[in-house]
């Protein structure tokens, strides 16, 4: 697998993914009509101006298999936090590695190269336990939980966990 920083030619893959991880239960926060070219374009936009989307290849298959970003909120005063952390793993590949190595590359890229920022800041589906367990074992820490956030495509509404990480050594002065 290949981590690299997605670009503009990156799109059209993009929006595959993103449309086929929306259409598994619990995939993303998204169903897969919402999922458009213009929804991705924007996306990439606001990333490229304040954020950080990693991308990982198969090196075998040379297809795009996952995707993480986060990004500033675009206040100074919220100059030290990426939020809305989002990660989307083609379902083929879930569960072998793959989004805890993007996310390790992710964090360790936020750790070397953006100096002011902080924290990083994710929500979860309280009954996505997989991904919980994975956000605790990169030293994520639940702070909060969000009753009836979320209405799943079934219509049954749940709990949203909030999630930060904070940087190792990072000094809030």
């Amino acid at each position: 697998m290949l981590v690299r920083k997605a670009t503009i030619d990156d799109l059209p893959d993009l929006v595959d993914l993103h449309k086929e991880v929306a259409r598994v239960s619990q995939g993303i926060a998204r169903i897969e009509t919402e999922v458009t070219e213009a929804y991705i374009y924007a996306l990439y936009q606001q990333i490229a101006q304040q954020g950080l989307m990693l991308i990982a290849v198969s090196t075998t298959t040379n297809e795009l298999i996952a995707e993480m970003h986060a990004s500033k909120y675009g206040l100074h005063i919220f100059n030290h936090i990426l939020t809305n952390l989002t990660i989307v793993v083609k379902p083929f590949y879930q569960g072998k590695g793959i989004g805890k190595a993007l996310f390790e590359a992710f964090l360790q890229e936020v750790d070397d190269n953006w100096p002011e920022v902080g924290r990083v800041e994710l929500e979860s589906r309280s009954s996505n336990q997989k991904s919980v367990g994975l956000y605790k074992s990169l030293g994520f820490i639940e702070e909060g939980r969000m009753s009836n956030k979320t209405r799943n495509v079934n219509g049954v509404y749940e709990d949203s966990l909030l999630f930060a990480r904070i940087k190792p050594d990072f000094h809030f002065s």
